[in-house]
């Protein structure tokens, strides 16, 4: 049995496709396509692109429609008015790139063309990778990857296929392989060729491979560029998510994409499989002379982060929405994983009126998802009170015989030699690159102690968990209040602690650049510092903040939050300067 198929009959995936089988079913009932015609559709980003007719009748069908409800960058409008693209328009961005990619690849490879059949399922899956997003996009996969049926599921999948895709690709994985989305596909789609697709389980097996990351297999041979085109190094997705960010959200960013479509190429290389049998591989690769192109993709990737992703008032804005998602979970209001995909962009805050009075959160005061909701909806944030990062620490004299850069930085290296030890099954090359990207934030630094050492049990805490750190800072706040005899009017949730992830850009140890002598194959790390980039920003740009609404004192609160995030350890510099700041 192939492990995919194993995946597919496993208890973990039957639970789940239970729920994903119910909304497609309800998604795709009564919908005939009809005749339809290809089309071209204007985009700000490709221009002028053209799809065919059976792109057309998917496009149109009531499962990817719901893609326009579902915005691109969550509730980054909040911040940045006009990103307000959608997974729509992001998806057909995408096919866009896969076909532009296509076309190049056929263009520069000597000798070599991609086969018709393998084209239209590399635009079938561009199209369809984003389907399983859920109302807020990563918002909402950052909570429900969090639910324990699913932990499981993702486990299988690095078990079975040995790869770690994300919450939204497993869904958009079991979307297709759904039977309601594959009857429905071979009645009504006018897919080229498709009476002679046997079994029809194999297009969707396929093309699922292609969203998560692994790769296709032919006999003896490994077409692993088909994936590398949907999902790799520098896959279709990044370049259109890339573009269409920035240009939204008013960034002047770029990249010379046309410099990366006239170097890639497919490459033979041979590999080999887990029996050390010899088999040949189709790589997407680059060539070394156009490696700018990736540095510049990358460097656009690092100011998204630093300019969206990790903007202050988004990630309030997204901690707000996870204490209202989590509440709509523990009141049952949102009951299963088909509820995600339900609900869009529009639905979820005015789920807020099935409370019906009930506190989801008994135990850590009264949550009102309703003024949640309002607040969310009308913009009224919290605001900072506690700001820290690398930058802006310094050593109070206390740590240094006891916590020194070497001993930190032997400290990691120690802990990720045993985590390659003790999880060599399951601990993979993209766990490696996080590690990697913390060692090298610590290695980067001065004289200030690691931050890492300090707040590292802060740093992108699961909801329960942050439950119980607000809680603890909350007591503290609540004493600070009372030896100044003040009234306390506030709960635990007018506190908020956000410290995101350490930033890391994947695998850097994959040859994937071709050198001069056509033959060589090289890592974009040997070109691109990529881990001194992702250190750089984790040291310089990253920031961990306290939050706290209207009803709090900031600079009561902002006492209170040094010693409970610095614990004595560091000091911010000049206090007072950013106090200033906050207040204003």
């Amino acid at each position: 049995m192939s492990a995919i198929k194993e995946l597919i009959d496993s208890p973990e995936y039957k639970f789940i496709e239970n729920d994903i089988e119910s909304f497609v079913s309800e998604k795709l009932a009564g919908y005939r396509t009809g005749d339809a015609e290809s089309k071209t559709i204007h985009d700000s980003v490709w221009g002028s692109v053209e799809y065919s007719a059976w792109e057309m009748q998917i496009i149109d069908s009531p499962l990817f429609q719901r893609l326009r409800d579902i915005n691109q960058v969550g509730l980054a409008m909040l911040t940045y008015p006009s990103a307000r693209h959608s997974r729509f328009e992001h998806s057909l961005g995408v096919t866009s790139a896969a076909k532009k990619m296509c076309e190049k690849i056929d263009a520069n490879t000597r000798g070599f063309c991609i086969p018709p059949d393998s084209k239209n399922a590399i635009y079938l899956a561009a199209l369809l990778h984003d389907i399983g997003h859920c109302f807020y996009s990563h918002l909402s996969e950052s909570i429900y990857g969090e639910f324990e049926d699913f932990v499981k599921l993702k486990m299988l999948f690095n078990e079975k296929l040995e790869r770690k895709p994300k919450p939204h690709e497993i869904l958009s994985f079991m979307i297709i392989n759904t039977q309601s989305f594959k009857k429905f596909f071979f009645d009504h789609i006018d897919y080229p060729e498709k009476s002679e697709i046997s079994p029809r389980s194999a297009l969707f097996h396929d093309i699922g491979k292609m969203i998560i990351g692994a790769n296709i297999e032919r006999g003896n041979e490994i077409l692993s560029y088909q994936t590398s085109i949907i999902n790799g190094p520098f896959d279709a997705d990044k370049l259109d998510y890339i573009k269409r960010d920035s240009f939204t959200a008013g960034l002047s960013l770029a990249y010379d994409i046309e410099r990366l479509f006239t170097k890639i190429i497919v490459h033979n290389v041979e590999a080999e499989n887990k029996k050390n049998e010899k088999r040949n591989e189709k790589r997407l690769v680059i060539k070394f002379n156009g490696v700018t192109a990736i540095e510049e993709l990358t460097f656009s990737k690092i100011m998204l982060f630093s300019y969206i992703y990790y903007h202050q008032k988004v990630l309030i804005t997204e901690t707000m929405i996870k204490d209202y998602i989590y509440g709509l979970c523990s009141l049952d209001i949102i009951k299963n994983f088909a509820d995600f995909l339900r609900y869009t962009d529009s639905d979820v805050l005015s789920l807020a009126t099935k409370q019906e009075g009930r506190n989801p959160f008994p135990e850590y005061g009264f949550l009102d998802l309703g003024a949640l909701a309002q607040n969310i909806r009308h913009r009224r944030l919290p605001k900072r009170c506690f700001e820290v990062s690398q930058a802006n620490i310094q050593s109070t004299g206390m740590e240094k015989d006891e916590s020194t850069i070497e001993s930190t930085i032997k400290r990691q290296c120690e802990a990720i030699m045993y985590k390659c030890k003790k999880n060599m099954s399951t601990y993979s090359v993209d766990d490696m690159g996080n590690d990697v990207a913390d060692l090298f934030s610590i290695i980067t630094r001065e004289n200030a102690p690691p931050l890492d050492t300090i707040i590292s049990d802060l740093r992108d805490m699961m909801f329960e968990k942050a439950l119980e750190k607000r809680r603890d800072f909350y007591k503290k706040l609540v004493a600070a209040y009372k030896i100044r005899n003040k009234d306390v009017n506030f709960t635990m949730f007018d506190t908020y602690i956000v410290f995101p992830k350490l930033v890391s850009y994947g695998s850097t140890i994959e040859p994937v650049v071709l050198g001069k002598d056509n033959n060589e194959l090289m890592t974009v790390n040997d070109f691109v510092k990529l881990d001194h980039w992702a250190g750089s920003f984790n040291s310089n740009k990253w920031r961990g903040y306290v939050f706290v609404t209207d009803k709090i004192d900031k600079t009561i609160a902002f006492e209170t939050a040094e010693r409970f995030v610095l614990q004595g350890k560091a000091k911010l510099k000049n206090p007072t300067s950013y106090l200033k700041g906050i207040e204003g």
